[in-house]
């Protein structure tokens, strides 16, 4: 279906799959009758669910202003949960057949909670993912891991073998590893994805069937392997860091393009953060393989979330930028994300030691900022020119 279609087709397609990210999920139920669970924004194994023959579909921040949510939510909490929160109170959630919260952050356990009271037809779960990265880390993630498949096993009503779960990891992998390729075009060729379709790509491939997004992506991929080299080469290369749970609005991505910048990479988590690592496909147990992951995952690109004494973010994104020969750094922060505003002292101390431009953007959900930060991003990109 897709070989017939131009770069820009496909693309357009997979925007418009991110714009309502639920539609294809709900068409996917309807044409196979099976169920859909969804997962509270970040950190869950999607590969266990996958395993269970349900579509697992990562609950993404809507655009709109909340509304109905502050009557369960509190407005000093950050925006990603609150839109969950407020898309089960205005009953956008009730296709979903199951949901899993997690504990990666307090307002993330709180978020799951108020959504679990709110979608009281909906099985409810949790998964427990400990945190850091001590010499029992890694049994005391199988044992949640154990407990999620328990769980799940219960939902379905059918066991979840682990032949099944290595076949999900080997889809999964495949997944990231083309993302991946996509990446590496668009560093070799700077302005041939721009960000806000990189963030289509990565979204529409958390909403919907991974197979299909597989087959999307096998047919995109040569297609903007032959296009020329971006016109850009010469605009001022920006690496983007933050966004651990919603993906950053399209406007905020618009401007940073709009200003004279290119994005060359990020540690977004609608971004290379969700596909950084592939899951282990060896003779190892399953939900080892997956235990495993989580840790060199936070290794590799560290999240504050984990907890890790040893998680060195600030050096990441000192090593990112030179990797990607980037020139500046824009840092978008949810505002009241505690996780991040925790770290932001250390790497903007790390940026100033190794002489790297940075800028901070603290994002609210409502956005009623957006000509300051347009000015601030266009002063920004300026000082590099």
């Amino acid at each position: 279906m897709y070989q017939n279609l131009s770069a820009d087709e496909i693309l357009n397609n997979l925007t418009q799959i991110a714009a309502d990210p639920y539609e294809r999920a709900k068409e996917w139920k309807m044409e196979t009758g099976s169920k859909i669970i969804g997962c509270y924004i970040m950190h869950f194994p999607e590969e266990l669910l996958h395993a269970a023959g349900i579509l697992p579909i990562v609950l993404q921040v809507k655009e709109e202003p909340i509304t109905s949510g502050h009557a369960y939510y509190p407005a000093y909490f950050c925006g990603p949960t609150r839109s969950v929160v407020d898309q089960a109170a205005k009953g956008e959630l009730d296709f979903l057949d199951a949901f899993v919260g997690g504990d990666y952050c307090i307002q993330a356990v709180g978020g799951s909670e108020v959504v679990g009271n709110l979608l009281p037809k909906v099985n409810n779960m949790f998964f427990r993912l400990p945190v850091g990265n001590q010499p029992w880390t890694h049994g005391d993630i199988v044992q949640g891991l154990k407990e999620l498949k328990r769980d799940t096993e219960r939902f379905t009503g059918r066991e979840i073998s682990a032949e099944s779960i290595r076949e999900s990891i080997r889809i999964y992998n495949k997944n990231r590893s083309l993302i991946k390729e996509l990446y590496e075009l668009r560093t070799s060729k700077p302005g041939i994805l721009s960000s806000g379709e990189m963030m289509s790509i990565i979204k529409s491939s958390m909403v919907m069937p991974k197979e299909e997004h597989n087959a999307i992506l096998e047919s995109l991929l040569p297609k903007l392997a032959e296009q020329k080299d971006s016109k850009r080469q010469d605009a001022v290369r920006v690496f983007l860091s933050g966004s651990f749970c919603g993906a950053p609005k399209n406007e905020i991505l618009s401007l940073v393009e709009e200003s004279g910048a290119v994005v060359v990479g990020d540690d977004l988590f609608h971004g290379f953060r969700y596909i950084s690592d592939n899951i282990g496909e060896d003779d190892r147990e399953p939900l080892e393989a997956i235990a495993a992951h989580y840790i060199d995952k936070n290794t590799n690109v560290p999240c504050p979330t984990r907890c890790d004494p040893k998680t060195d973010w600030p050096q990441y994104l000192v090593d990112s930028m030179r990797k990607h020969k980037a020139d500046q750094l824009v840092i978008v922060m949810a505002q009241f994300c505690e996780p991040h505003m925790f770290f932001y002292p250390d790497i903007k101390d790390a940026m100033q030691a190794a002489g790297i431009p940075h800028l901070l953007l603290e994002i609210s959900h409502e956005l009623d900022s957006i000509e300051t930060i347009k000015t601030r991003l266009e002063a920004f990109v300026e000082m590099a020119v």
